[in-house]
């Protein structure tokens, strides 16, 4: 019976101390993992920041509200139609509608500048600076990725500035030319709601926001299928 207990002590002993250890090792590990994961959050987080800030936002539509409030003048002229309509002898190739010169809007009349042309689209009254919201959705849907909701969250606190509280904006959708006229159609118009009602739900009142698609009718660069003719813009309404 001793010896039994001088050999079973010492075994219980190293089973209780091995077992012990691996506790240790197993919540060592479990920090480890969660620590892990911690990092890893903060990586995902990290790649996912917004594009662009509320202050670009907010700065973007506000100096085009100032723009927008000086009397037409020899410094400014008014132009209703679209950027081809108010600059038809637009280098073409320069692709997609000519943006039209603009020069300091706050020029004296007698400077030798030319003066600043301000186009408004003739439907929407919007004015044809847009903000691009650089949202994505999933491949033919109008389903908002990850990354889409995080520069509109921004987007929304840029336009929450009190200084464009009365501020109407329309969102536009617009796609490449892949696809048929009414299949694009759609799909731009699906888009712009989709924006336009994510908005909505983070606070944006539903009477500031306008909705359009322009399908593959409006393309940003010359190539039509250039996948940079796939995005949302935002334009102030002009007052």
């Amino acid at each position: 019976m001793t010896y039994h207990r001088l050999v079973s002590g010492p075994a219980n002993y190293r089973k209780e101390f091995a077992g012990s250890r691996m506790k240790t090792v197993l919540c060592a590990a479990a920090f480890s993992l969660v620590f892990a994961g911690s990092n890893f959050g903060i990586g995902t987080a990290s790649a996912q920041d917004a594009t662009y800030s509320a202050e670009e936002v907010s700065q973007h539509f506000k100096q085009l509200k100032t723009r927008s409030l000086k009397p037409t003048g020899q410094t400014r002229a008014l132009c209703i139609g679209t950027r081809d309509e108010c600059n038809p002898n637009g280098a073409k190739q320069e692709g997609g509608q000519v943006a039209v010169t603009s020069q300091d809007p706050d020029a004296n009349a007698g400077d030798n500048q030319t003066a600043e042309t301000l186009v408004v689209d003739p439907d929407t009254k919007a004015i044809d600076e847009g903000f691009n919201l650089l949202v994505s959705f999933e491949y033919a849907s109008a389903r908002l990725s990850t990354e889409a909701k995080v520069n509109l969250r921004e987007f929304a606190k840029g336009i929450a500035d009190p200084e464009l509280a009365s501020a109407v904006f329309v969102i536009e959708g617009h796609t490449d030319g892949i696809g048929s006229l009414n299949y694009n159609q759609r799909l731009s118009e699906d888009r712009a709601q989709a924006v336009s009602e994510f908005l909505v739900s983070l606070g944006v009142g539903r009477d500031r926001l306008k909705t359009v698609g322009y399908g593959k009718t409006r393309p940003a660069v010359a190539d039509i299928n250039d996948p940079s003719n796939r995005r949302v813009e935002s334009k102030l309404v002009f007052e």
